[in-house]
């Protein structure tokens, strides 16, 4: 094989294998921000659930279950929207990646047609 041809081929399964490792740690932040909002929001309802149980208290337990409740909400989309930007950079640079990696195979081929 020629070198362009085998390097094009390198760099393509490097490409592969880049972009299948970014897929997967994106899969990952993805479910762990989903799993600690899900924790965050049961912690919450877990709480307010223990601070409505006196009928004294009961409006200023719901007051703090709703801020719970919201907070948690808040803080999982801002874990997903970090996920996803996340995700974004590496597709980015996967597609920078890629670019170079079809450079790299136009140029082997046009040596070859030399």
């Amino acid at each position: 094989m020629p070198d362009e041809i085998r390097k094009a081929y390198e760099t393509n399964r490097e490409a592969e294998r880049i972009r299948q490792g970014a897929q997967a740690e994106a899969q990952m932040i993805l479910e762990e921000a989903r799993e600690k909002a899900q924790r965050i929001i049961e912690d919450g309802r877990r709480e307010a659930e223990h601070l409505v149980e006196e009928s004294a208290i009961r409006r200023e337990a719901e007051r703090q279950a709703r801020e719970i409740i919201e907070r948690a909400e808040r803080e999982a989309r801002e874990q997903i929207e970090h996920a996803d930007q996340y995700v974004e950079s590496i597709l980015n640079r996967l597609e920078r990646f890629a670019r170079r990696l079809l450079e790299v195979v136009e140029e082997a081929r046009q040596s070859f047609e030399r």
